[in-house]
Protein backbone atom coordinates (compact mmCIF):
# COMPACT_ATOMS: atom_id res chain seq x y z
CA UNK A 1 0.00 0.00 0.00
CA UNK A 2 1.53 3.11 -1.31
CA UNK A 3 1.75 6.61 1.16
CA UNK A 4 -1.01 8.43 -0.43
CA UNK A 5 -3.25 5.32 -0.11
CA UNK A 6 -2.75 5.00 3.58
CA UNK A 7 -3.27 8.26 4.09
CA UNK A 8 -6.65 8.16 2.57
CA UNK A 9 -7.65 5.39 4.39
CA UNK A 10 -6.67 7.21 7.71
CA UNK A 11 -8.35 10.34 7.12
CA UNK A 12 -11.44 8.05 6.16
CA UNK A 13 -11.51 6.22 8.58
CA UNK A 14 -11.35 9.65 10.86
CA UNK A 15 -14.09 11.01 9.20
CA UNK A 16 -16.43 7.79 9.83
CA UNK A 17 -15.26 7.83 13.94
CA UNK A 18 -16.45 11.35 14.28
CA UNK A 19 -20.26 12.04 14.82
CA UNK A 20 -22.57 13.71 12.36
CA UNK A 21 -22.99 17.94 13.12
CA UNK A 22 -26.19 18.86 11.72
CA UNK A 23 -24.98 22.62 10.11
CA UNK A 24 -26.50 25.56 11.19
CA UNK A 25 -29.88 27.06 9.20
CA UNK A 26 -28.56 29.90 8.30
CA UNK A 27 -25.41 28.58 7.33
CA UNK A 28 -24.93 25.82 4.06
CA UNK A 29 -22.99 22.97 4.73
CA UNK A 30 -19.87 22.63 2.63
CA UNK A 31 -19.13 19.95 -0.29
CA UNK A 32 -15.91 18.41 2.88
CA UNK A 33 -18.80 18.40 5.59
CA UNK A 34 -22.00 17.03 3.61
CA UNK A 35 -19.40 14.11 2.22
CA UNK A 36 -18.23 13.62 6.47
CA UNK A 37 -22.21 13.57 7.24
CA UNK A 38 -22.79 11.11 5.01
CA UNK A 39 -20.03 8.83 6.05
CA UNK A 40 -20.97 9.11 9.52
CA UNK A 41 -24.94 8.64 8.70
CA UNK A 42 -24.93 4.99 10.43
CA UNK A 43 -22.39 5.06 12.79
CA UNK A 44 -22.62 4.67 16.63
CA UNK A 45 -23.83 7.92 18.83
CA UNK A 46 -20.58 9.30 20.15
CA UNK A 47 -20.71 10.15 23.99
CA UNK A 48 -19.18 13.99 24.20
CA UNK A 49 -20.09 14.14 27.87
CA UNK A 50 -16.97 12.24 28.27
CA UNK A 51 -14.73 13.46 26.25
CA UNK A 52 -11.91 16.34 26.92
CA UNK A 53 -14.12 19.18 24.93
CA UNK A 54 -13.88 22.52 24.64
CA UNK A 55 -17.90 22.90 24.49
CA UNK A 56 -18.07 20.34 27.68
CA UNK A 57 -15.69 22.38 29.77
CA UNK A 58 -17.44 26.06 29.09
CA UNK A 59 -20.73 25.34 29.59
CA UNK A 60 -21.35 25.34 33.57
CA UNK A 61 -19.97 29.20 33.01
CA UNK A 62 -22.29 29.76 30.01
CA UNK A 63 -25.19 29.07 31.98
CA UNK A 64 -24.23 31.21 34.55
CA UNK A 65 -23.48 33.87 32.24
CA UNK A 66 -27.43 33.24 30.75
CA UNK A 67 -28.52 34.01 34.49
CA UNK A 68 -26.82 37.34 34.09
CA UNK A 69 -28.59 38.04 30.81
CA UNK A 70 -25.63 37.53 28.01
CA UNK A 71 -25.08 35.06 25.54
CA UNK A 72 -28.66 34.17 25.03
CA UNK A 73 -28.32 30.79 23.82
CA UNK A 74 -30.79 27.41 23.85
CA UNK A 75 -29.12 23.80 24.39
CA UNK A 76 -25.86 25.29 26.07
CA UNK A 77 -26.21 22.68 28.75
CA UNK A 78 -26.50 19.57 26.12
CA UNK A 79 -23.63 17.37 25.88
CA UNK A 80 -24.16 17.37 22.06
CA UNK A 81 -23.45 20.90 20.47
CA UNK A 82 -25.29 20.63 17.39
CA UNK A 83 -28.25 21.14 20.03
CA UNK A 84 -27.03 24.63 20.38
CA UNK A 85 -29.13 27.18 19.25
CA UNK A 86 -29.84 31.01 18.79
CA UNK A 87 -33.27 32.30 18.66
CA UNK A 88 -34.88 35.61 18.93
CA UNK A 89 -37.57 34.54 20.29
CA UNK A 90 -36.78 32.43 23.36
CA UNK A 91 -36.25 33.30 27.24
CA UNK A 92 -33.13 33.92 26.67
CA UNK A 93 -33.28 36.34 24.40
CA UNK A 94 -35.80 37.88 26.50
CA UNK A 95 -34.45 38.26 29.25
CA UNK A 96 -31.38 39.66 27.78
CA UNK A 97 -33.66 42.48 26.18
CA UNK A 98 -35.41 43.66 29.74
CA UNK A 99 -32.24 43.45 31.42
CA UNK A 100 -31.16 45.82 28.94
CA UNK A 101 -33.97 48.27 28.77
CA UNK A 102 -33.92 48.53 32.75
CA UNK A 103 -29.67 48.87 32.56
CA UNK A 104 -30.35 51.89 29.71
CA UNK A 105 -32.38 53.85 32.93
CA UNK A 106 -29.35 53.72 34.62
CA UNK A 107 -26.92 55.01 31.83
CA UNK A 108 -29.34 57.48 30.91
CA UNK A 109 -29.72 59.19 35.01
CA UNK A 110 -25.69 59.08 34.63
CA UNK A 111 -25.66 61.00 31.15
CA UNK A 112 -28.38 63.55 33.32
CA UNK A 113 -26.71 63.82 36.33
CA UNK A 114 -23.23 64.66 34.71
CA UNK A 115 -24.76 67.57 32.33
CA UNK A 116 -25.97 68.86 35.52
CA UNK A 117 -22.94 68.95 37.91
CA UNK A 118 -20.61 69.24 34.76
CA UNK A 119 -18.25 66.72 33.36
CA UNK A 120 -14.67 66.24 34.67
CA UNK A 121 -11.71 63.01 34.38
CA UNK A 122 -13.56 61.51 37.69
CA UNK A 123 -17.34 61.88 37.43
CA UNK A 124 -17.27 60.44 33.81
CA UNK A 125 -16.31 56.74 34.93
CA UNK A 126 -19.81 56.17 36.14
CA UNK A 127 -20.99 56.75 32.37
CA UNK A 128 -18.39 54.98 30.97
CA UNK A 129 -18.71 51.53 32.86
CA UNK A 130 -22.64 51.45 32.02
CA UNK A 131 -21.86 52.21 28.32
CA UNK A 132 -19.18 49.36 28.29
CA UNK A 133 -21.54 46.99 29.72
CA UNK A 134 -24.81 47.91 27.07
CA UNK A 135 -21.92 47.56 24.59
CA UNK A 136 -21.09 44.53 26.11
CA UNK A 137 -24.49 43.45 26.00
CA UNK A 138 -25.14 43.94 22.03
CA UNK A 139 -21.91 42.17 21.19
CA UNK A 140 -22.54 39.23 23.20
CA UNK A 141 -25.71 39.14 21.34
CA UNK A 142 -24.27 39.31 18.15
CA UNK A 143 -21.64 36.74 19.35
CA UNK A 144 -24.45 34.31 20.42
CA UNK A 145 -25.91 34.21 16.92
CA UNK A 146 -22.22 33.19 15.37
CA UNK A 147 -21.43 30.62 18.15
CA UNK A 148 -23.92 27.60 17.20
CA UNK A 149 -21.50 27.06 13.80
CA UNK A 150 -18.49 27.95 15.27
CA UNK A 151 -19.03 25.65 18.13
CA UNK A 152 -19.99 22.68 16.07
CA UNK A 153 -16.89 23.90 13.83
CA UNK A 154 -14.33 23.66 17.08
CA UNK A 155 -15.92 20.46 18.25
CA UNK A 156 -15.71 18.30 14.90
CA UNK A 157 -11.93 20.02 14.59
CA UNK A 158 -10.52 19.14 18.02
CA UNK A 159 -12.46 15.76 18.15
CA UNK A 160 -8.86 14.45 17.02
CA UNK A 161 -6.86 15.69 19.82
CA UNK A 162 -8.91 13.62 22.08
CA UNK A 163 -7.34 9.99 21.33
CA UNK A 164 -3.78 8.82 20.34
CA UNK A 165 -1.40 9.86 19.69
CA UNK A 166 -2.48 12.95 21.42
CA UNK A 167 -2.43 12.62 25.62
CA UNK A 168 -4.27 14.51 27.67
CA UNK A 169 -2.13 16.53 30.05
CA UNK A 170 -2.22 16.15 33.81
CA UNK A 171 -4.67 18.90 34.43
CA UNK A 172 -7.33 18.91 32.01
CA UNK A 173 -9.03 21.34 29.65
CA UNK A 174 -12.70 21.65 32.08
CA UNK A 175 -10.80 21.86 35.36
CA UNK A 176 -8.48 24.41 33.83
CA UNK A 177 -10.93 26.90 32.55
CA UNK A 178 -13.23 25.79 35.47
CA UNK A 179 -10.58 27.03 38.03
CA UNK A 180 -9.42 30.03 36.50
CA UNK A 181 -13.16 31.08 35.98
CA UNK A 182 -14.12 30.42 39.25
CA UNK A 183 -10.88 32.55 40.73
CA UNK A 184 -12.05 35.59 38.84
CA UNK A 185 -15.80 35.18 39.71
CA UNK A 186 -15.05 34.87 43.81
CA UNK A 187 -12.63 37.96 42.87
CA UNK A 188 -15.27 39.73 41.65
CA UNK A 189 -17.81 38.82 43.45
CA UNK A 190 -15.11 39.96 46.92
CA UNK A 191 -14.79 43.24 44.95
CA UNK A 192 -18.57 44.05 44.97
CA UNK A 193 -19.32 43.26 48.18
CA UNK A 194 -16.62 45.53 49.50
CA UNK A 195 -17.83 48.37 47.21
CA UNK A 196 -20.57 48.12 49.03
CA UNK A 197 -19.32 47.88 52.50
CA UNK A 198 -17.45 50.45 51.67
CA UNK A 199 -20.17 52.41 50.56
CA UNK A 200 -23.23 51.78 53.28
CA UNK A 201 -20.10 52.69 55.97
CA UNK A 202 -19.39 55.89 54.10
CA UNK A 203 -22.97 56.87 54.30
CA UNK A 204 -23.85 55.55 57.88
CA UNK A 205 -20.46 57.37 59.37
CA UNK A 206 -21.41 60.49 57.63
CA UNK A 207 -24.89 60.38 58.61
CA UNK A 208 -24.07 60.17 62.41
CA UNK A 209 -21.58 62.61 62.45
CA UNK A 210 -23.70 65.51 60.11
CA UNK A 211 -26.63 64.44 62.91
CA UNK A 212 -24.70 65.26 66.05
CA UNK A 213 -23.12 68.54 64.07
CA UNK A 214 -26.57 70.08 62.84
CA UNK A 215 -27.63 69.30 66.63
CA UNK A 216 -29.92 67.01 65.46
CA UNK A 217 -31.77 64.42 67.68
CA UNK A 218 -31.56 61.26 65.34
CA UNK A 219 -28.72 59.50 62.72
CA UNK A 220 -30.79 56.37 62.14
CA UNK A 221 -29.92 55.20 58.64
CA UNK A 222 -32.19 53.45 56.63
CA UNK A 223 -32.44 51.63 53.20
CA UNK A 224 -34.58 53.77 51.76
CA UNK A 225 -32.54 57.15 52.63
CA UNK A 226 -29.06 55.17 51.46
CA UNK A 227 -30.49 54.63 48.09
CA UNK A 228 -32.00 58.16 47.45
CA UNK A 229 -29.01 59.59 47.96
CA UNK A 230 -25.99 57.03 46.63
CA UNK A 231 -28.67 56.76 43.64
CA UNK A 232 -30.00 59.98 43.27
CA UNK A 233 -29.04 60.05 39.53
CA UNK A 234 -31.82 57.26 38.85
CA UNK A 235 -34.92 58.48 40.94
CA UNK A 236 -34.64 61.70 38.92
CA UNK A 237 -35.93 59.91 35.79
CA UNK A 238 -38.19 57.26 37.92
CA UNK A 239 -39.97 57.74 41.10
CA UNK A 240 -38.82 55.75 43.87
CA UNK A 241 -40.07 53.23 45.69
CA UNK A 242 -38.96 50.19 47.99
CA UNK A 243 -39.36 47.70 44.86
CA UNK A 244 -37.36 50.08 42.28
CA UNK A 245 -34.36 50.21 44.75
CA UNK A 246 -34.04 46.58 44.94
CA UNK A 247 -34.60 46.14 41.58
CA UNK A 248 -31.60 48.92 40.97
CA UNK A 249 -28.98 47.06 42.96
CA UNK A 250 -29.77 44.06 41.05
CA UNK A 251 -29.27 45.56 38.05
CA UNK A 252 -26.10 47.39 39.45
CA UNK A 253 -24.87 43.73 40.14
CA UNK A 254 -25.61 42.15 37.05
CA UNK A 255 -23.92 45.19 35.66
CA UNK A 256 -20.31 44.17 37.46
CA UNK A 257 -20.85 41.03 36.41
CA UNK A 258 -21.43 41.60 32.91
CA UNK A 259 -18.10 44.39 33.35
CA UNK A 260 -15.82 40.83 34.68
CA UNK A 261 -17.64 38.72 32.21
CA UNK A 262 -15.88 40.40 29.10
CA UNK A 263 -12.72 39.08 30.42
CA UNK A 264 -13.32 35.86 31.63
CA UNK A 265 -14.91 35.14 28.34
CA UNK A 266 -11.61 36.27 26.52
CA UNK A 267 -9.66 33.86 28.97
CA UNK A 268 -12.19 30.81 28.34
CA UNK A 269 -11.32 30.85 24.60
CA UNK A 270 -7.57 31.66 24.57
CA UNK A 271 -7.37 28.38 27.39
CA UNK A 272 -9.29 26.65 24.45
CA UNK A 273 -7.09 27.28 22.15
CA UNK A 274 -4.01 27.16 23.78
CA UNK A 275 -4.66 23.80 25.14
CA UNK A 276 -5.15 22.44 21.60
CA UNK A 277 -1.59 23.59 20.34
CA UNK A 278 -0.06 22.55 23.56
CA UNK A 279 -0.82 18.69 22.74
CA UNK A 280 0.44 19.24 19.22
CA UNK A 281 3.69 20.66 20.66
CA UNK A 282 4.29 17.76 23.79
CA UNK A 283 3.48 15.38 20.43
CA UNK A 284 6.23 16.79 18.32
CA UNK A 285 8.48 16.88 21.58
CA UNK A 286 8.28 13.23 21.53
CA UNK A 287 9.23 12.67 18.02
CA UNK A 288 12.98 14.08 19.72
CA UNK A 289 13.70 10.99 20.67
CA UNK A 290 12.69 8.86 17.52
CA UNK A 291 15.73 8.09 14.65
CA UNK A 292 13.58 7.73 11.92
CA UNK A 293 10.23 9.75 11.20
CA UNK A 294 8.12 8.96 8.77
CA UNK A 295 6.96 11.64 6.61
CA UNK A 296 3.45 10.96 7.00
CA UNK A 297 3.88 12.13 10.73
CA UNK A 298 4.60 15.92 9.93
CA UNK A 299 1.80 15.78 7.51
CA UNK A 300 -0.49 14.73 9.84
CA UNK A 301 0.80 17.19 12.41
CA UNK A 302 0.74 20.05 10.28
CA UNK A 303 -2.97 19.18 8.96
CA UNK A 304 -3.81 19.63 12.29
CA UNK A 305 -1.69 22.82 12.86
CA UNK A 306 -3.40 24.22 10.24
CA UNK A 307 -6.95 23.08 11.33
CA UNK A 308 -6.37 24.87 14.81
CA UNK A 309 -5.00 27.74 13.29
CA UNK A 310 -8.71 27.70 11.06
CA UNK A 311 -10.66 27.21 14.27
CA UNK A 312 -8.65 30.27 15.71
CA UNK A 313 -9.53 32.34 12.70
CA UNK A 314 -13.11 32.11 13.09
CA UNK A 315 -13.54 32.54 16.85
CA UNK A 316 -11.24 35.68 16.23
CA UNK A 317 -13.94 36.94 13.24
CA UNK A 318 -16.76 36.11 15.44
CA UNK A 319 -15.19 38.17 18.76
CA UNK A 320 -12.42 40.61 17.82
CA UNK A 321 -14.93 43.26 18.68
CA UNK A 322 -15.21 41.87 22.37
CA UNK A 323 -11.59 41.71 22.37
CA UNK A 324 -11.67 45.85 21.25
CA UNK A 325 -13.73 46.88 23.83
CA UNK A 326 -12.19 45.07 26.71
CA UNK A 327 -8.64 46.14 26.06
CA UNK A 328 -10.17 50.37 26.13
CA UNK A 329 -12.25 49.07 28.74
CA UNK A 330 -9.11 47.69 31.06
CA UNK A 331 -6.93 50.83 29.95
CA UNK A 332 -9.45 53.60 31.14
CA UNK A 333 -10.40 51.85 34.25
CA UNK A 334 -6.64 51.10 35.10
CA UNK A 335 -5.57 54.46 34.42
CA UNK A 336 -8.99 55.59 36.25
CA UNK A 337 -7.81 54.09 39.55
CA UNK A 338 -4.19 54.94 39.14
CA UNK A 339 -5.18 58.63 39.08
CA UNK A 340 -6.80 58.23 42.51
CA UNK A 341 -3.43 56.70 44.15
CA UNK A 342 -2.75 59.43 45.57
CA UNK A 343 -5.70 60.42 46.73
CA UNK A 344 -6.58 61.19 50.42
CA UNK A 345 -9.89 58.88 51.88
CA UNK A 346 -12.07 59.27 54.72
CA UNK A 347 -12.25 55.83 56.66
CA UNK A 348 -10.48 53.29 56.74
CA UNK A 349 -12.55 50.56 54.73
CA UNK A 350 -12.15 53.08 51.59
CA UNK A 351 -8.81 52.62 51.33
CA UNK A 352 -9.29 49.16 51.76
CA UNK A 353 -11.76 48.39 49.39
CA UNK A 354 -9.53 50.83 46.60
CA UNK A 355 -6.42 48.88 47.32
CA UNK A 356 -8.33 46.00 46.47
CA UNK A 357 -9.94 47.24 43.21
CA UNK A 358 -6.89 48.41 41.96
CA UNK A 359 -5.27 45.62 42.52
CA UNK A 360 -7.54 43.27 41.57
CA UNK A 361 -8.33 45.22 38.22
CA UNK A 362 -4.74 45.19 37.40
CA UNK A 363 -3.99 41.22 38.19
CA UNK A 364 -6.85 41.17 35.60
CA UNK A 365 -5.97 42.86 33.08
CA UNK A 366 -2.96 40.93 33.13
CA UNK A 367 -4.04 37.33 33.38
CA UNK A 368 -6.27 38.12 30.60
CA UNK A 369 -3.12 39.42 28.35
CA UNK A 370 -0.89 36.21 29.54
CA UNK A 371 -3.63 33.23 28.74
CA UNK A 372 -4.29 35.27 25.65
CA UNK A 373 -0.52 35.02 24.69
CA UNK A 374 -0.27 31.41 25.68
CA UNK A 375 -2.00 30.94 22.69
CA UNK A 376 1.39 32.69 20.33
CA UNK A 377 3.92 31.12 22.48
CA UNK A 378 2.02 27.20 22.75
CA UNK A 379 1.73 27.56 18.56
CA UNK A 380 5.76 28.55 18.58
CA UNK A 381 6.99 26.40 21.58
CA UNK A 382 8.32 23.14 19.11
CA UNK A 383 10.22 25.83 16.67
CA UNK A 384 13.59 24.37 18.48
CA UNK A 385 12.72 20.63 18.43
CA UNK A 386 11.73 21.32 14.00
CA UNK A 387 14.49 22.94 13.91
CA UNK A 388 16.77 19.72 15.24
CA UNK A 389 15.15 16.92 13.04
CA UNK A 390 17.87 14.55 11.62
CA UNK A 391 18.51 14.68 7.95
CA UNK A 392 16.81 10.69 7.79
CA UNK A 393 14.00 12.64 8.77
CA UNK A 394 13.92 16.11 7.42
CA UNK A 395 10.88 16.72 4.22
CA UNK A 396 9.44 19.29 3.09
CA UNK A 397 6.42 19.40 5.24
CA UNK A 398 8.95 19.80 8.57
CA UNK A 399 10.12 22.76 6.84
CA UNK A 400 6.35 23.88 5.37
CA UNK A 401 5.36 23.75 9.06
CA UNK A 402 8.53 25.76 10.82
CA UNK A 403 7.82 28.27 7.67
CA UNK A 404 4.13 28.64 9.01
CA UNK A 405 5.16 29.03 12.46
CA UNK A 406 7.55 31.57 12.27
CA UNK A 407 5.88 33.81 9.84
CA UNK A 408 1.99 33.38 10.77
CA UNK A 409 0.87 35.52 13.75
CA UNK A 410 -1.38 32.73 15.47
CA UNK A 411 -2.86 35.04 18.37
CA UNK A 412 -6.34 36.73 19.05
CA UNK A 413 -6.87 39.90 18.10
CA UNK A 414 -8.67 43.68 18.02
CA UNK A 415 -10.14 44.06 15.17
CA UNK A 416 -6.92 43.04 13.70
CA UNK A 417 -5.47 46.29 14.82
CA UNK A 418 -3.49 44.54 17.16
CA UNK A 419 -3.11 41.08 18.23
CA UNK A 420 -2.68 39.20 21.71
CA UNK A 421 1.14 38.73 22.52
CA UNK A 422 3.18 39.10 25.37
CA UNK A 423 5.07 42.33 23.52
CA UNK A 424 1.38 43.87 23.12
CA UNK A 425 1.33 43.63 27.10
CA UNK A 426 4.31 45.67 27.47
CA UNK A 427 3.56 47.99 25.40
CA UNK A 428 -0.06 48.47 26.77
CA UNK A 429 1.85 48.77 30.22
CA UNK A 430 3.81 51.85 28.81
CA UNK A 431 1.20 52.90 26.99
CA UNK A 432 -0.72 53.19 30.83
CA UNK A 433 2.29 55.05 32.34
CA UNK A 434 2.67 57.69 29.57
CA UNK A 435 -1.15 58.70 30.13
CA UNK A 436 -0.98 58.57 33.84
CA UNK A 437 2.09 61.01 33.95
CA UNK A 438 -0.47 63.18 31.77
CA UNK A 439 -3.18 62.83 33.74
CA UNK A 440 -1.64 63.40 37.24
CA UNK A 441 -0.25 67.26 35.74
CA UNK A 442 -3.81 67.77 35.16
CA UNK A 443 -5.26 66.64 38.08
CA UNK A 444 -2.87 68.27 40.52
CA UNK A 445 -5.19 71.18 41.50
CA UNK A 446 -7.89 68.52 42.39
CA UNK A 447 -5.39 66.72 44.79
CA UNK A 448 -4.45 69.94 46.37
CA UNK A 449 -8.06 70.95 47.64
CA UNK A 450 -7.75 67.54 49.27
CA UNK A 451 -11.21 66.06 51.01
CA UNK A 452 -14.64 68.13 50.16
CA UNK A 453 -16.48 69.02 53.33
CA UNK A 454 -18.18 66.27 55.42
CA UNK A 455 -21.32 67.67 55.67
CA UNK A 456 -21.99 70.20 52.85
Amino acid sequence: MTGRESKLREILHQQVADEVFTPSADIPPTKEETFEFSLAANEKHTDYAKLDLFHRAVYPIMLLAQCFAIMPLTGVWEANPKRIRFAFKSIQMMFTIIFMVFSSILTLGTLKHLLKIGVNAKNFVGLVFFACVQSACIIFIDLARHWPPVIRYWTRTEMVFTRPPYEIPKTNLASRIRLAALIIIAMSIGEHALYLTSAIISYTKRRHICALTDNRTSSVVTFDAYMEENYSYVFQIVPYSPFIAVYVLLINGICTFIWNYMDLFIMMISKGLAYRFEQISTRIRKLESEQMIPESTFIEIREHYVKMCEILERVDNVMSSLILLSCVNNLYFVCYQLLNVFNKLRWPINYVYFWYSLLYLIGRCAFVFLTAAAINDESKSALGILRRVSTRSWCVEVERLIFQMTTQTVALSGKKFYFLTRRLLFGMAGTIVTYELVLLQFDEPNRRKGLLPLCA
